[in-house]
C-alpha cells in the first residue's frame, strides 16, 4: 500500500539545517531504498517561489507568494510502499528522529496519508 509522509515544519532554528541531519536523512533513505519501500522523496523551495491557487465563492482566485502569514509550511515529501498505516508511521518517526537528535529547536510534524486506488481506466 502506498503512503505519501509530508513533512510540516512549524518552527525552525535560526541556524541552518546541520550537516549531521542530512547525513541522518541520507542514511534512512539508503535503508528504505535497499528494502525497496521507498518510491520517491522530495524538497520543496520556500513559500515564497510558489503560489496559491483558491475555489472561494464560486470564484478561483491566485496569490503568489510571498504570504503574509505562514506558520506551517511543507518542507518535503516521501512515498513509501509498505504493508500498512503502522509501518508508514515507524518511517515518520524515525525520519522526525533524524530532526531531534540532530538539529536542537526544530519543530514539525509528518501527515501520513494513504494513497486513494484510482479505477483503471478502460
Amino acid at each position: 500500500m502506498k503512503f505519501i509522509c509530508l513533512l510540516h515544519e512549524s518552527a525552525r532554528p535560526t541556524a541552518e539545517p546541520p550537516v549531521e541531519l542530512f547525513a541522518a536523512i541520507g542514511a534512512l533513505g539508503a535503508e528504505a531504498s535497499a528494502e525497496g519501500s521507498l518510491i520517491e522523496v522530495g524538497a520543496l523551495l520556500p513559500i515564497q517561489a510558489g503560489a496559491v491557487v483558491t475555489l472561494a465563492g464560486g470564484a478561483i482566485t491566485t496569490t503568489d507568494g510571498p504570504f503574509v502569514e505562514t506558520k506551517e509550511l511543507v518542507g518535503s515529501y516521501a512515498v513509501y510502499d509498505v504493508p500498512d498505516l503502522a509501518t508508514a508511521v515507524k518511517k515518520s518517526e524515525q525520519f522526525l528522529e533524524t530532526h531531534r537528535s540532530t538539529w536542537p529547536g526544530w519543530e514539525g510534524w509528518i501527515e501520513v496519508r494513504p494513497y486513494m486506488e484510482m479505477p483503471s481506466a478502460g
